[in-house]
């Protein structure tokens, strides 16, 4: 599954966020659900501030299977495990195509509660943003970090950056 995209959504007085959607047809696709249909999602924390992802039941399963071949410290992946699945929170796509995000997460994210939302299909999951600071976030990328805006397959080409020996 390959989601695209960034969109800006307001939030409801319910704590609902329509899903754009480009993005509901694109899970749609790939899930094999007709319009319409009831689509699970599930909500997490990332390790980056400020953002909270959605994903399908099967991108968390692959999640789950790739943990399973982790290399990590049995103790410490253990850890991971509990706190990340503790904190995962199903929020079902409705027939309008909106989810209602847990208010918990939106808190510890920082997220606002009533504001305007960056809806970001990022690869394999959707990535809620605040607006202002995404907006914010790719000004600085343009500016700094131009590469990084680079076309995919001249990125495949680059060279990694090595140390001069010397």
């Amino acid at each position: 599954m390959v989601l695209t995209g960034h969109y800006e959504h307001q939030i409801d007085s319910k704590l609902r966020l329509a899903i754009p959607s480009e993005l509901r047809r694109q899970l749609q696709r790939a899930l094999g659900t007709a319009e319409g249909e009831s689509i699970a999602l599930y909500a997490s924390l990332s390790d980056r501030p400020g953002v909270v992802c959605l994903y399908t039941e099967p991108m968390l399963d692959q999640r789950a299977r790739e943990l399973d071949q982790s290399s990590m410290d049995p103790d410490e992946l253990e850890a991971y495990v509990e706190a990340f699945f503790s904190m995962v929170r199903s929020c079902e796509l409705d027939k309008q195509g909106r989810v209602r995000l847990p208010t918990d997460l939106l808190e510890q994210a920082g997220l606002p509660a009533n504001g305007k939302l960056a809806v970001l299909g990022v690869r394999d999951h959707i990535q809620l943003r605040d607006a202002g600071a995404w907006k914010k976030h790719l000004a600085e990328l343009r500016t700094k970090r131009p590469e990084l805006l680079m076309n995919p397959r001249k990125a495949m080409r680059a060279k990694p950056n090595t140390p001069d020996a010397g």
